[in-house]
């Protein structure tokens, strides 16, 4: 018996966006990050192409799904690569069936074969893929085209009206996933293998692995655990403008850019944010001082000297926000 279903959108958006997003979107949603992607499990309420136009309109977002048995994953293009003068909303509809993989249950194929003669052939168990050596991350990976069912009854069905639609419409979706993210033609083999590949747990890791983007959203949607299990997993909601800044400023991101390492140190050790306000108050006070004997720089010492508490202000909002965080 299959799972209730998860979903989830992975989304080129480091963590200290989310807040942001979660702000426009008026939707609480839980999410991670990994390497300045992030991955959002989608609420029923939430549209993930508004989601994916949210976060980054320039870079594609997909969408994986599981439910322990079925499994799908979705191809959204970049917003900006769409057509400006129609609803992005409508072309994502419109694409959905060609930029979507689908995995069904391994004996559904039997099913299928079964139906399309009418049930006069015996099952047949469906051919696999030969496998290479699971690589560092325990995804699949195979080499060479499938093998092809010998049963004439299986040979019937994938010559089927139906089966021919659906072979077309996956060569669509390979090429279209190839195009986008830039794959080449032996990694586009890849691909086209694991779109044929009966449906497993370690399929979807496999393809995100291929794309380059974060294989722990598989785990997120295979996993059957609590979400509160995963490292890194964190709920955002809707806030007013200066507490998502607050929120922004105080979530450690993932990123691998001098502004996220800045961020990273001060996140992961808050008393830097006192040390750093309290070096501010010692350098105002010092100013407001020089500012009160007068003189032609007085006004301009007593700016100056306003700034910094000011800052010290925010180091200290700041660092308050990174201990809540921590806290909860």
């Amino acid at each position: 018996m299959s799972a209730a279903p998860r979903t989830a959108l992975i989304v080129h958006a480091d963590a200290p966006q989310l807040p942001f997003i979660a702000t426009a979107l008026g939707t609480r949603f839980t999410a991670l990050a990994r390497n300045g992607w992030s991955v959002v499990l989608v609420p029923d309420e939430l549209d993930p192409g508004a989601l994916a136009a949210a976060a980054d309109p320039d870079a594609m977002a997909v969408l994986i799904s599981s439910d322990g048995e079925s499994r799908s994953l979705r191809i959204y293009p970049p917003v900006n690569s769409l057509n400006a003068r129609e609803s992005w909303s409508a072309q994502f509809a419109r694409i959905a069936d060609d930029s979507t993989l689908r995995w069904d249950p391994a004996e559904s194929a039997t099913d299928l074969a079964l139906e399309a003669l009418g049930g006069q052939a015996s099952p047949v168990p469906t051919a696999q893929p030969a496998r290479d050596a699971q690589d560092t991350n325990g995804a699949l990976d195979f080499s060479g085209a499938p093998d092809t069912a010998s049963a004439a009854g299986a040979d019937d069905a994938a010559s089927s009206p139906a089966a021919g639609t659906a072979e077309a419409r996956m060569l669509t979706t390979v090429e279209f996933i190839a195009s986008l993210t830039e794959l080449d033609a032996a990694a586009t083999a890849r691909l086209e293998n694991y779109a044929r590949t009966p449906s497993s747990g370690l399929l979807l890791e496999s393809v995100l692995q291929l794309l380059g983007l974060p294989t722990v959203a598989a785990k997120l949607v295979e996993s059957q655990r609590e979400l509160r299990e995963v490292d890194g997993v964190s709920d955002f909601e809707p806030r007013p403008l200066g507490l998502s800044m607050l929120a922004a400023a105080s979530v450690e991101p993932s990123g691998g850019d001098v502004l996220s390492r800045i961020q990273r140190a001060y996140v992961r050790r808050p008393g830097l944010l006192l040390a750093i306000g309290g070096a501010e108050i010692a350098l105002g006070a010092g100013l407001a001082g020089l500012a009160a004997r007068g003189g032609r720089r007085a006004a301009v010492l007593g700016s100056a000297s306003a700034a910094l508490f000011t800052d010290a202000a925010l180091q200290a909002a700041l660092w308050a926000s990174v201990r809540a965080r921590k806290n909860r």
